[in-house]
């Protein structure tokens, strides 16, 4: 096997992982939003990342179609029960909001350094009119990430606010 063949092939593994990542962000989101009605800032931006995890989804499934192949079912099906899992993992906690932000602040850094990755994969496969789709994507979560990391503070004193009430 020459080596841009074993790249395309751990680049559609790459494409699979990153589909299944997007998903579980999909369902982590969706099972936490409901919680985050008392932060209106972030609730709205929640709903933005869940609209754009799913488009995001999507674009990792047409790149999946144009190379021939398709998303893991059985990756689907994994991170799907991890997605109720998480999100239901602080749920009741009494800091539950500030929980979910450090937790989604971290999962956001994951999602980018998995975009350069692929990048750097698409590269190696011969794939680089895939890169401006994969680039599209960690921009947006890398505003998602930059927004929840400066907006900690605020969410932090809305917290203490609504605890003091």
């Amino acid at each position: 096997m020459n080596d841009v063949k074993r790249a395309m092939d751990v680049y559609l593994n790459g494409l699979r992982n990153q589909h299944a990542v997007e998903m579980q962000a999909v369902g982590t989101i969706q099972n936490e939003m409901p919680r985050m009605e008392p932060y209106p800032d972030l609730y709205a931006k929640m709903k933005a990342d869940h609209e754009r995890s799913v488009t995001q989804a999507a674009r990792l499934d047409d790149l999946l179609e144009k190379h021939g192949t398709s998303k893991s079912v059985v990756k689907q099906a994994v991170t799907g029960a991890v997605a109720t899992v998480a999100g239901f993992i602080h749920k009741g906690a009494e800091d539950e909001v500030i929980k979910n932000v450090l937790a989604a602040i971290g999962y956001k850094a994951y999602e980018i350094s998995s975009y350069k990755v692929l990048l750097t994969l698409a590269d190696a496969a011969g794939a680089g009119d895939d890169k401006s789709t994969l680039e599209q994507s960690m921009k947006e979560e890398q505003e998602m990430g930059d927004w929840l990391g400066s907006n900690l503070p605020n969410l932090v004193h809305a917290f203490l606010e609504r605890k003091a009430a």
